[in-house]
């Protein structure tokens, strides 16, 4: 599901989809939002289907949040995994775009209506891919890109966005999908 192209496209803003086939523990069964994307300098997302069943306020004990103690947090990706990224998702016809939050802020962002507070999710951990390096795994069938679409990024965090996806996608992906990791479980 790669478009065809003289030109390297860029995948910024677009969701990679993991194929389930794809057996990296790091990315199995996963749905990441590229915030970056560019064959020459390389690609930089979130994994944005792995709560860890923490909120801001499990890492903000001593603060007094109101608002934002319940905005979930997500493993980003294997990368950082002690950096804390907050970002929120504003969507238009063009798609989704994202504006990054320092954890300084929390103040600000307690100022934040029920609109706003909904778009917000935090991150521990990146993912990204050196130069040529997701294209490569594009080329290996690792990855399917994906339109961003707010229903996923909102998903509650069951696991179930991505096989949803996959069922979206036809028998065989679907298929695919509920097979177990080891076939002689089956």
């Amino acid at each position: 599901m790669r478009p065809s192209s003289d030109e390297a496209p860029n995948f910024t803003g677009r969701l990679l989809v993991a194929h389930p086939s794809l057996r990296d523990p790091n990315f199995r069964r996963t749905i990441l939002f590229l915030l970056t994307h560019d064959s020459e300098e390389g690609a930089h997302g979130l994994v944005i289907n792995r709560p860890t069943n923490k909120s801001l306020g499990d890492f903000f004990p001593d603060r007094e949040l109101e608002l934002l103690k319940h905005v979930p947090v997500y493993v980003g990706g294997p990368v950082g995994k002690q950096e804390l990224t907050i970002v929120s998702f504003q969507w238009s016809s063009g798609g989704a775009k994202v504006t990054f939050h320092a954890p300084e802020s929390l103040e600000f962002l307690e100022t934040f209506g029920e609109e706003e507070l909904k778009s917000l999710r935090a991150f521990v951990g990146y993912a990204g891919w050196n130069r040529g390096q997701l294209e490569f795994e594009l080329d290996q069938n690792d990855w399917l890109i994906y339109p961003a679409a707010e229903h996923i990024l909102r998903d509650d965090g069951g696991g179930m966005a991505w096989l949803g996806l996959m069922k979206g996608l036809g028998p065989a992906y679907y298929m695919l999908a509920l097979a177990p990791d080891d076939p002689s479980l089956n």
